[in-house]
């Protein structure tokens, strides 16, 4: 089974990032998927091109993560509802499995 690397990525990687990646945890866990998953400050997300198959980050952030990332093969998603596990699910099928 494949490890995915995954980012969460805020402005400073403290507090929403941590609930996401703890939401995430969670979420993967119950679909099965193995991941590791890593928190960011948007600062640091740029020395991570090429490094993570996707990066989980808010809407306000999606421009900028993406730019960072433009032409590495990572995958931004952009996550509105940090706390609903059922769009964390949805959003993995649509992004990361793309199932």
């Amino acid at each position: 089974m494949e490890t995915y690397k995954i980012g969460v990525c805020c402005t400073f990687g403290a507090g929403s990032s941590m609930m996401l990646k703890m939401n995430l945890d969670s979420v993967f866990g119950k679909m099965g998927i193995k991941a590791e998953v890593v928190v960011y400050d948007i600062s640091g997300i740029a020395g991570m091109k090429n490094e993570l198959d996707a990066i989980y980050t808010s809407s306000a952030l999606v421009s900028q993560v993406e730019e960072e990332m433009q032409g590495s093969s990572t995958v931004v998603v952009p996550v509105i509802n940090y706390f609903d596990l059922s769009e964390l699910e949805k959003l993995t099928k649509e992004y990361l499995i793309k199932g």
